[in-house]
């Protein structure tokens, strides 16, 4: 078994470092090896749509690829649906939920939209159509980490608040499903520079008292090493770094080689930091240089996910 064969994922990282670009290409393996996947999101500014070469996504799954669906629910669809289920008709979720004094209740309770948010995950991981399930896998494109940490921590806040009840019973369930190593993956991505890098190893240690173990980091967006140590490429960006020639053009593309190589040494640097101080095992994505994002792109990049995923895992 493999992580692109868990149930649930979570795609966890700052706000910057291709989140999101990530969760669609894990996605896409994921359902590349036939996996029926529901790519899920909340309240984002949607890009899966335009990755999939499809209208933006709202709250009800949207198909995206063969075996691949996806949806950007809000706390609002998410608690209308967690009524729902509860209280199984739509007159009596009305009744309850649609009236002034209860939205107002409900307004003022800490936590609850992203209780359902992360309720309603938890929901289509369990989700059956005809005796089996509706999802092989979701994979949950997280909010960006503080927020995240936010999230994962109510069930454990429920429970040591909340009387016994149905509330406690199903946060005892998500709270079980998010510690299980063997149905749900927690994937950090992340930068190697030096921020990015420190938050990585930070995440990580935040969330290690939840009983949640990230189990790969991706290091996203490394500089293409275009001059490696001892190559012909490299012996001669030195000589014109040794002698600076004269001619402009020359000399423009010796600078703009210099930085490609600093970049890179850059990102070797904390590619290697990340890998020494994050427990996780660390995969390298490489930077694709585009205005925007293709499909064929996000196929490109699942390719390279899978690799880093699809290694046997514990």
């Amino acid at each position: 078994m493999t992580l692109l064969d868990r149930r649930l994922i979570l795609v966890l990282g700052k706000g910057g470092v291709g989140r999101s670009t990530m969760a669609a290409a894990i996605a896409a393996a994921c359902a590349r090896r036939g996996r029926r996947t529901l790519l899920y999101q909340a309240n984002a500014n949607d890009r899966f749509g335009d990755y999939f070469g499809k209208p933006a996504l709202g709250p009800e799954p949207t198909e995206l690829a063969p075996n691949l669906f996806g949806l950007n629910t809000s706390p609002a669809a998410a608690l209308k649906e967690y009524g729902l289920m509860i209280l199984k008709f739509q007159k009596v979720y009305d009744m309850i939920f649609e009236n002034r004094i209860t939205k107002a209740f409900l307004r003022a309770i800490p936590g609850l939209d992203d209780y359902a948010i992360l309720g309603k995950a938890w929901f289509h991981t369990t989700e059956e159509k005809r005796g089996r399930p509706q999802w092989d896998t979701l994979v949950f494109d997280m909010p960006a980490s503080g927020h995240s940490l936010t999230m994962l921590r109510i069930p454990w806040v429920i429970l040591e608040t909340v009387p016994e009840g149905p509330l406690t019973r199903d946060a005892r369930t998500l709270q079980a499903l998010l510690r299980d190593q063997a149905r749900t993956a927690a994937i950090i991505v992340t930068i190697a520079e030096e921020m990015p890098a420190t938050e990585a190893r930070e995440l990580t240690e935040k969330l290690a008292p939840l009983g949640i173990v990230p189990q790969r980091v991706l290091v996203n967006q490394m500089a293409t090493d275009h001059f490696p140590a001892g190559s012909p490429a490299a012996r001669v960006l030195g000589a014109l770094k040794a002698s600076p020639p004269a001619d402009p053009l020359l000399a423009g593309v010796t600078a703009h080689g210099a930085m490609a190589k600093a970049r890179r040494a850059l990102n070797e640097h904390y590619f290697a930091e990340i890998a020494a101080t994050v427990p996780s095992p660390a995969y390298p994505i490489p930077y694709l240089s585009r205005p925007a994002l293709s499909p064929d792109d996000i196929q490109q990049l699942s390719g390279l996910v899978e690799r880093g995923l699809s290694t046997p895992a514990s």
